[in-house]
């Protein structure tokens, strides 16, 4: 799977106090053919990875875009 190095345009407040600065790096892998936002199953991947971090997107899909994440293939 391909690997691709998400950073945040902006601060986001999550759940239960958590937030993602801006400029904060994340590494996911992403199934062939596939973009990390370019679909519902992609966007769910990117959210179940980020939630093993400890980032909870639950109530804040919308984060999961290229509006709030520059994205680049590694």
């Amino acid at each position: 799977m391909p690997l691709y190095v998400l950073t945040a345009k902006a601060t986001m407040p999550l759940n239960d106090g958590m937030r993602i600065e801006k400029g904060m790096k994340f590494e996911v892998n992403i199934p062939f053919a596939h973009l990390p936002f370019d679909s519902i199953s992609s966007k769910s991947i990117v959210q179940k990875q980020l939630g093993y971090r400890g980032f909870d997107f639950t109530g804040h899909e919308s984060y999961l875009s290229g509006g709030f994440f520059d994205y680049k293939k590694v």
